[in-house]
């Protein structure tokens, strides 16, 4: 018996042929059982025929047995028509979705000697993730509130038409009255038309996202037109990061980029309202003194970026920043950079929506805003006090010793 083990060429024992042998063998003879106890009296058994199996240790041959009457099929061992055990889907999937393209994961199964998979075989396989981001893309959220709303879009290659376009894949962050952040919505839009995320908010709307108090993004074109028409009275946050460097990027000298981040930087580094107000205002003449239009930039974006000082103390670091969709873009790119072009948008879609499933479920248990704060949120609507001259000189001395202090360090 010993010697009809399978051996390596280093003389060790080969476990996963071992276990590719036990799992043929013992699969085989449940078959032959289940088929006896099915033939009775009057029925006999009438051969075999092989279908073979690719599972996690290999590929095996199954003997399924033929009856004389009637027919057996085990329907609890394999799916009728399928050459892959479900073991192997799932653990195909699992490594897609985590960013291995079908390429590699081909290498990858040959290596560990799983038998050949090959790209349009593992395309197969993955192709029941359709199903599930459907499922996410269609699910309701009726009776739930979602007072913040975080929106992004970032870009992916794909064939299209019989091009290669980039396009632009748009995504919904939501923060529920629970407290709880989760993808509420993505799309494959031109994030740079009015009309185009009209239709991406109104199909949340549809599913149920309401309460929205406070949405939260980069300064898109079309962007802010269609978050008043489709959620009137929310607030519109411009992201501070990106503002930040949108009115660095009219200084054509470096040193005097880095003393505009470093005078806004200072402005949202301060947490009283009634301070940040009167040192962005301040900002305001110091940087536009040094640059006209970063002055224009900051002085029209001052409502948009100073929205979140409307909101709750404790949610200002949340709402101020897109840095929660900066973190799944990012999440999104790294997942998919093993696919230098998708082939189509379907297959694009497939794996940007099984991302957002993965890390929904991550974020499932964590609390992103405490729950009890959110309970009611509103916007205020009192008109901010004019500041104090105590608060004036400190908000100039806020904005000017970080540019001076800035200045020393170059």
């Amino acid at each position: 018996m010993l010697e009809n083990l399978p051996v390596r060429d280093d003389g060790t024992l080969d476990l996963t042929e071992l276990a590719r042998r036990a799992l043929e063998s013992i699969l085989n003879q449940v078959m032959d059982a289940q088929a006896d106890e099915l033939c009775g009296e009057g029925n006999r058994r009438n051969g075999y025929r092989e279908r073979t199996l690719l599972t996690v240790v290999g590929e095996i041959t199954l003997r399924i047995p033929k009856l004389r009457e009637g027919s057996y099929f085990p329907d609890d061992i394999v799916r009728p028509y399928s050459r892959v055990d479900r073991a192997m889907v799932a653990c195909v999937r699992e490594v897609y979705v985590r960013g291995l393209s079908t390429r590699k994961i081909e290498r990858a199964a040959e290596a560990l000697e799983f038998a050949r998979l090959s790209p349009s075989r593992v395309s197969r396989m993955t192709a029941d993730l359709d199903e599930e981001v459907a499922s996410m893309r269609a699910e309701r959220f009726d009776g739930a509130r979602f007072p913040y709303l975080w929106l992004d879009a970032t870009y992916l290659k794909c064939r299209d038409e019989g091009h290669v376009q980039s396009k632009a894949v748009v995504t919904a962050i939501a923060c529920g009255e629970d407290g709880s952040r989760r993808f509420v919505g993505f799309g494959c839009v031109d994030a740079e038309s009015a009309s185009s995320w009209k239709a991406f908010l109104r199909g949340l709307r549809r599913r149920g996202v309401s309460g929205v108090r406070c949405v939260t993004s980069d300064a898109h074109e079309g962007l802010v037109q269609a978050v008043s028409e489709v959620f009137p009275g929310a607030a519109w946050q411009r992201c501070i990061v990106h503002l930040e460097r949108d009115a660095a990027g009219w200084f054509s000298r470096r040193d005097d980029r880095a003393c505009a981040l470093a005078a806004l930087k200072a402005v949202f580094a301060e947490r009283e309202p009634s301070l940040v107000r009167a040192a962005y205002r301040r900002a305001c003449e110091e940087l536009g003194a040094m640059s006209a239009r970063a002055g224009e930039l900051l002085e029209d974006a001052e409502a948009d970026a100073l929205a979140y000082l409307d909101f709750p103390f404790e949610h200002h670091v949340r709402l101020r920043t897109n840095n929660v969709q900066e973190r799944a873009n990012e999440e999104i790119k790294r997942r998919t950079k093993v696919v230098s072009v998708f082939p189509s948008v379907e297959a694009m879609e497939r794996l940007v929506g099984s991302v957002l499933i993965d890390v929904n479920e991550e974020w499932m248990d964590m609390n992103f805003i405490d729950a009890a704060s959110l309970r009611g949120v509103e916007r205020s609507t009192a008109e901010p006090e004019p500041p104090s001259p105590e608060v004036v000189e400190r908000a100039r001395l806020i904005v000017v010793g970080a540019i001076e202090e800035r200045r020393r360090a170059a």
